[in-house]
């Protein structure tokens, strides 16, 4: 059995690789796993178990960039689940702005409760956040430099030239592609605050 002193060095560990809390749960049973089997086949000390157990584990927590447009460094591990869930986050708020668009064509209003009830459900989740602490004022400030955010900015900067190079009436053009973007950065606003509220890693 494992000595308390010698699982608080595998906690401190994986501490320093700012791990989310399900991630350090899981990884770390696989370190007292792994080291207390080494130890066991192989009669060498904790220590050594230790290190050989680091080792194996040397490239998943491999501290790297979250993202390109974000300067947080996280356990390569870590990264690959983040990223895997801003796709989905990036597939649903695009699908759900993309559907919103076709209904705007062909009624006006869409946009305008549209816009009222997505503003009206990122209100609650922020609430209930700030609230219960799951998140502090700064963290939402910093919300809007969110890596997801920022590249929703640089497609929108991008369409709107194109539609002003192409387009006869740049005004209309550039309207209707801001509420779209408008929308979809919202239903992304959204999305990671009902993440963060289930205190699921998104880089907030």
């Amino acid at each position: 059995m494992m000595a308390i002193n010698e699982e608080k060095e595998i906690e401190r560990y994986l501490l320093s690789k700012n791990l989310n809390s399900k991630l350090f749960i899981e990884i770390k049973d696989h370190f007292i796993e792994q080291i207390s089997v080494q130890q066991e086949e192989k009669n060498i000390s904790f220590q050594d178990a230790f290190q050989q157990a680091k080792m194996s584990w040397k490239k998943e927590l491999n501290m790297v960039k979250a993202d390109f447009l974000s300067s947080r460094k996280i356990a390569r591990i870590e990264k690959s689940v983040i990223q895997k869930r801003f796709k989905t986050i990036t597939f649903s708020a695009f699908a759900f702005s993309l559907l919103l668009a076709v209904f705007m064509y062909s009624n006006s209003n869409v946009f305008r409760y549209s816009q009222i009830s997505l503003l009206s459900i990122m209100g609650v989740l922020l609430g209930y956040n700030l609230v219960f602490g799951k998140m502090r004022l700064y963290n939402y400030v910093r919300l809007s430099f969110h890596p997801l955010i920022l590249k929703n900015a640089f497609v929108g900067i991008i369409l709107f030239s194109v539609a002003w190079f192409w387009g006869n009436n740049v005004t209309d053009a550039g309207s209707g592609i801001m509420k779209i973007f408008f929308l979809y950065a919202i239903a992304v606003k959204i999305q990671l605050l009902y993440y963060n509220a289930k205190k699921t890693s998104v880089l907030i």
